[in-house]
């Protein structure tokens, strides 16, 4: 297999996340799966667990250059991209991550595999060539682009923030953030992509679990803890980790 490495992008106002993050990773997956692990970051006032590169980007700018200026340091082919708060709950299935990383070199025009099926746009997509359980995205659809849990060729999610709108990832006004606004771009840009479905049930109003990448998604929403979706998963860690929720809240 090609190397894959895995990208972690976080804020340093949610370090509070961290060992639960961090440990479910631990749990989860074996310590040959990932080249290199690499953590996006703004500042860290504290060790991060060993066999992980740090790296810094400045807070003072927007969500595309602190994400592209970052990225362009990654030299693995391929990468997982996730965030702090997408907590691991089951072990990962690395044989097809590893499935997935092959399927990207052999197909030129894909550059990723979401690993979720996105409920948003819900519809009969049509399975992708003869691979069983991966179906296609349409890039001129709204949110083709999305922060979720992604296998990725690291060079074209690169190119899509260089060429991406200078907006965070998240403002108020969605349709003016980072994220909506980066479907344009692949567009543009001519990015293709899949997602991984194995009729997962769906998870909320905006997307169904992954049986392949079991993980909480997200497990913060504006700021507090999810536990209107995910009870079962986050209760015994946040018992675990000794985690009052009342100082975040609860959403």
């Amino acid at each position: 297999m090609q190397k894959l490495s895995l990208v972690i992008n976080t804020v340093a106002k949610n370090k509070d996340v961290w060992p639960m993050f961090f440990s479910q990773i631990e749990k989860h997956v074996s310590a040959d799966l990932f080249h290199k692990k690499y953590i996006f970051v703004d500042k860290c006032d504290e060790e991060f667990p060993e066999g992980y590169e740090v790296v810094f980007y400045d807070k003072e700018k927007m969500y595309q250059e602190q994400f592209a200026g970052c990225i362009a340091k990654v030299p693995e082919a391929y990468c997982v991209y996730i965030s702090e708060d997408y907590i691991l709950y089951k072990d990962v299935r690395e044989d097809l991550i590893e499935r997935y990383v092959n399927v990207l070199g052999d197909n030129e025009e894909l550059s990723f595999i979401r690993l979720m099926k996105g409920g948003i746009v819900d519809m009969n997509f049509l399975q992708y060539q003869n691979f069983e359980n991966l179906y296609e995205l349409y890039n001129f659809f709204p949110y083709f682009y999305t922060n979720q849990a992604a296998v990725w060729k690291t060079r074209d999610l690169e190119k899509i923030h260089v060429y991406g709108p200078n907006l965070h990832i998240g403002n108020t006004d969605h349709e003016n953030s980072f994220e909506y606004q980066a479907t344009k771009t692949c567009e543009q840009l001519g990015i293709g992509g899949l997602f991984c479905y194995h009729g997962e049930p769906k998870r909320g109003m905006y997307h169904y679990d992954c049986d392949v990448f079991p993980h909480i998604s997200t497990a913060l929403v504006k700021g507090k803890w999810n536990l209107s979706e995910y009870e079962e998963e986050l209760t015994p860690l946040l018992d675990e980790h000794s985690i009052d929720t009342d100082v975040r809240g609860v959403f």
